[in-house]
């Protein structure tokens, strides 16, 4: 309880205090209830909660089922929001300073798949174009693939294309992780996709391929 308050009071000050860079607390507290709809503001300070008193960070969410914070850094936080799915929020440094917020958004099925957006500290959405070009198809193909003359068919048969996003610091990876959902041909086409992850590194301003 005492640390809840200690929380309260610390978010207030940051809040009502002079114009500065927001922490990664702060705006995660605020954040609006749309980008992470099976969760309250209260919840969310549970996890804080937890996590500052070495518990694990449990919550029941809206749709009964169990949600928890898994990682708290001063510039990186991750939730396991479902069985399935998963939020990273990262604070990433603007140059002249304030923070651009990533959100990256993973479902787990069969396979990874993730979506990745950005705010402002008022949580204003910035489009995701003006700070990072996400890799095309052929950026996960091998030289091998894009000689051949059945690239063609592969495009073809390649249709549903997902991709996982994993954040570290300032720098995104991002992996193709749909290849078994080509089919039959899936094992003739292994070899055509690249094993490492496709890097990018935050500049200050946007996003630049390593």
């Amino acid at each position: 309880m005492i640390k809840r308050i200690l929380n309260i009071l610390a978010i207030s000050i940051l809040t009502i205090g002079p114009a500065r860079a927001e922490n990664l607390r702060t705006l995660f507290v605020n954040m609006p209830d749309s980008i992470m709809p099976t969760l309250t503001k209260s919840e969310r300070m549970d996890f804080l909660d937890y996590m500052d008193s070495g518990m694990r960070a449990r919550v029941r969410n809206k749709l009964g089922g169990e949600s928890e914070m898994t990682l708290l850094q001063d510039n990186m936080l991750s939730v396991r929001t479902s069985q399935s799915g998963r939020l990273d929020m990262v604070l990433l440094g603007k140059k002249g300073g304030g923070n651009i917020i990533c959100i990256i958004k993973t479902v787990s099925a069969r396979y990874d798949d993730s979506r990745l957006s950005f705010y402002t500290e008022n949580w204003e959405p910035v489009p995701v174009k003006e700070l990072i070009e996400q890799p095309r198809f052929d950026d996960y193909l091998t030289k091998e693939a894009l000689k051949s003359d059945s690239l063609d068919v592969l495009k073809k048969e390649s249709i549903l294309r997902l991709q996982s996003i994993t954040a570290s610091g300032d720098t995104l990876e991002f992996r193709y992780t749909s290849l078994d959902y080509i089919g039959e041909d899936a094992d003739r086409f292994k070899s055509w996709f690249r094993t490492d992850p496709i890097i990018y590194v935050w500049t200050g301003k946007r996003f630049k391929v390593k």
